[in-house]
């Protein structure tokens, strides 16, 4: 087992790093003090541990973001952001009570049924954009970033889905990840507002920031004096006004309801329904509770089996 462990530490360092994954918020030390009963590991330790099993490889930088408990009592969660050349990944690292073992991975549901709670919590609080029947027993959640160029190569997919099951419930609930893409959350906090007033346009809205990704990025990112990227902020304003207008939607009503608080408040609720389920990167989309991942990365036929069994479990037609 041990043997098992040390091949499967070198094959995770194998594998290319994703842009995708976004690096979480570090809490406040006193706050995280105050959430991690006594014993728990410390982000010193985390930091101490990784230096030594991973300093090997210069390219490879590792940041502990968070150490949280778990569902389970006698495993901690590190969170880490793994950042090399090619890009940055959210892992998670379990620790156990007595801090003597390691694994690196995802805690997976289980039980007789194992994805009811996670089913439960999304069919009550995913409050995205929607398509289809509000009563439908399968419900296909879709947690994405409209500045992701995953996201956007995604869409044909979710697409093709949502012509083949249309007794199906799909939900486009915000993922913005910030640290990657600066003008994310601007453009979720439209499409919420959109979505508010009328959902064809919010999803209308969706395609067409997809469809001119590339091209809102040309427009929207400059160089300051120093030589370093920002983003125009007047021109992210403008590009999803326009876009906006072309949905069919108020530019004008939309811009005051993404710009006020109780919108960044509802994106901010919509990424931490997503972080409280381990979504760490888009697209993550999930059949009735059952975590699927990037539809982008699984052959469709397979994807197309498991949405069907998923809906055979449920009684749904």
């Amino acid at each position: 087992m041990r043997a098992l462990l040390q091949c499967s530490a070198i094959l995770l360092l194998s594998i290319p790093l994703l842009a995708q994954p976004a690096k979480p918020p570090a809490p406040k030390p006193a706050e995280q003090a105050a959430a991690l009963p006594p014993g728990a590991p410390t982000v010193e330790l985390a930091e101490t541990y990784f230096k030594r099993a991973f300093g090997y490889d210069t390219n490879l930088q590792i940041h502990v973001v968070n150490i949280a408990v778990t569902p389970s009592p006698d495993l901690y969660d590190v969170v880490t952001v793994f950042v090399n050349p090619e890009g940055q990944q959210v892992i998670h690292f379990y620790v156990t009570k007595d801090l003597k073992q390691i694994v690196a991975g995802d805690l997976r549901p289980f039980g007789a049924d194992p994805y009811k709670e996670i089913r439960d919590l999304l069919a009550k609080s995913a409050f995205g954009a929607i398509r289809g029947p509000a009563d439908a027993k399968l419900q296909i959640v879709e947690f994405a970033d409209l500045e992701c160029p995953s996201c956007r190569e995604s869409q044909p997919i979710m697409e093709k889905l949502y012509e083949e099951y249309p007794n199906a419930r799909f939900v486009f609930q915000s993922f913005p990840l910030v640290t990657l893409h600066p003008w994310a959350f601007r453009a979720a906090a439209y499409m919420d507002c959109i979505a508010r007033s009328n959902q064809d346009q919010a999803f209308t809205f969706a395609q067409s920031v997809f469809l001119h990704q590339k091209e809102i990025e040309s427009i929207v990112r400059r160089t300051d004096n120093e030589g370093k990227p920002r983003v125009d902020d007047a021109e992210v304003t403008g590009r999803m006004r326009h876009y906006t207008e072309t949905s069919g939607a108020d530019p004008a009503k939309i811009q005051a309801c993404a710009e006020s608080p109780e919108t960044s408040a509802r994106i901010d609720r919509s990424y931490a329904l997503g972080t409280s389920i381990g979504v760490n990167g888009t697209p993550t989309i999930y059949v009735n509770g059952r975590l699927v991942g990037n539809p982008k990365a699984v052959p469709y036929e397979a994807l197309k089996a498991v949405i069907n069994f998923e809906a055979d479990q449920a009684g749904a037609k």
